[in-house]
């Protein structure tokens, strides 16, 4: 394939050079055991890899099955560990999280890192990170319901589940700061379909190893091929994990003070003012919606061109949860504050927004009244402006929508 359209292909070739991504071809075998098999993600700083444990240790991987012989390989680029970018807590942050309270019931929601080790490339030293596989994340799931819609029931599952990750790892000193669905990953249901499907049915991309310049191939994600026609029917018993730990930080140690997706952006990293864990509460509330409803809470848009704006994002705010408190402001960035805010907490000159509420069809669609009436005041108590009377993982799984601690 020509350079000048390999350039639009995912990752994009420009990335690997001295620093950057490491040149993968099909067929490798890295640190003396881990055979690549395909390429099924990517990301701006990583490509992940589906792999074979050939040696399948017997401290990590106790039984031999495809479920331990198929793992997946995150290879970062060079310069993520190299102390030339801002520092990284990934594989410190990950290997806490594996070794902390697995009794505590988050401990099986979190995307566990198996395996870690160093690898020499063309490009520089990678620190490469071997994880156990996971199906699809929350970004594609909803496509396999009618108008890409969550079952009320697997909505409340999976909330269930995202809870009680995010108290694990709060209770191990761990922010998560980046939820959202791509973050999110289905469990495998059945590993037999890799080598009964995935393995046979999609075409594995032809590599040329002379190549003076390495051609980037399209990844395959496995989302057709983790569970079977049977399992479908019980999507309600489906499982999740939180996955992509690239960006968290500690609670006493913060890799960056900007963090989270613009929309689903907590209300303190908004106006700048400082966050805490119940930042990822706010996360959560925001994203859910777009991953159960396919509809999202915020965008921050102004017409006519629509361009994000954050006093805009701010209006849309105080139209669903009233104004920001006096207590919060005054810890935010004061020239944000004083451009944005009047002394109400309601936003400057913001014209009057046509959004529905909260427990609207439009932003609730497929869902009966008193479900909508019970999600709605869930997300009121998820997402308090002040982080400071935000309600506990625990208090969040007692709500009436979830009950999950009746």
């Amino acid at each position: 394939m020509p350079d000048d359209t390999n350039r639009s292909i995912e990752e994009g070739t420009e990335v690997y050079r001295p620093g950057g991504f490491h040149p993968v071809y099909i067929g490798d075998i890295l640190n003396e055991r881990y055979k690549i098999f395909n390429k099924i993600g990517y990301g701006v700083y990583s490509t992940v890899w589906l792999i074979r444990d050939l040696k399948l240790s017997q401290y990590v991987r106790p039984h031999p099955g495809p479920e331990n012989e198929f793992l997946a390989l995150k290879i970062p680029s060079a310069q993520c560990y190299d102390g030339s970018q801002a520092p990284i807590f990934e594989r410190e942050i990950l290997t806490h999280l594996r070794n902390g309270d697995r009794d505590q019931l988050g401990y099986n929601h979190v995307c566990h890192l198996l395996d870690d080790f160093e690898h020499i490339g063309p490009n520089g030293m990678h620190v490469c990170l071997v994880f156990e596989l996971m199906g699809e994340t929350l970004r594609s799931f909803g496509a396999w319901f009618f108008e890409s819609r969550l079952p009320n029931s697997v909505m409340r599952r999976f909330a269930i589940q995202l809870l009680l990750v995010l108290d694990f790892a709060h209770e191990h000193n761990v922010i998560h700061t980046d939820i959202k669905p791509d973050n999110i990953f289905v469990k495998f249901r059945d590993y037999s379909l890799i080598e009964s499907g995935y393995l046979t049915k999609v075409a594995i991309p032809t590599q040329d190893r002379a190549e003076e310049r390495y051609t980037v191939i399209p990844s395959t994600p496995l989302r057709r091929y983790y569970f079977d026609d049977a399992d479908s029917a019980h999507a309600a018993e489906f499982d999740i994990a939180l996955g992509d730990w690239g960006v968290s930080s500690w609670a006493d140690r913060h890799l960056s003070e900007s963090i989270q997706p613009i929309a689903p952006r907590a209300s303190e990293v908004l106006i700048r003012a400082p966050w805490d864990a119940s930042t990822d509460f706010w996360n959560l509330g925001a994203i859910v919606l777009e991953i159960f409803r396919a509809v999202r809470m915020f965008s921050g848009a102004v017409p006519p061109d629509g361009h994000y704006e954050v006093k805009e994002h701010l209006a849309e705010i105080v139209h669903l949860f009233r104004t920001f408190p006096r207590e919060l402001l005054e810890r935010g960035d004061q020239d944000l504050v004083w451009e944005c805010f009047g002394a109400d907490g309601t936003v400057k000159d913001a014209l009057e927004l046509e959004r529905p509420e909260l427990a609207s069809e439009a932003f609730m669609p497929g869902l009966d009244q008193e479900v909508r009436e019970e999600f709605a005041d869930w997300l009121r108590v998820a997402m308090k402006i002040n982080p400071a009377e935000r309600a506990s993982a625990e208090e969040l799984l007692r709500h009436p929508w979830l009950g999950a601690l009746q």
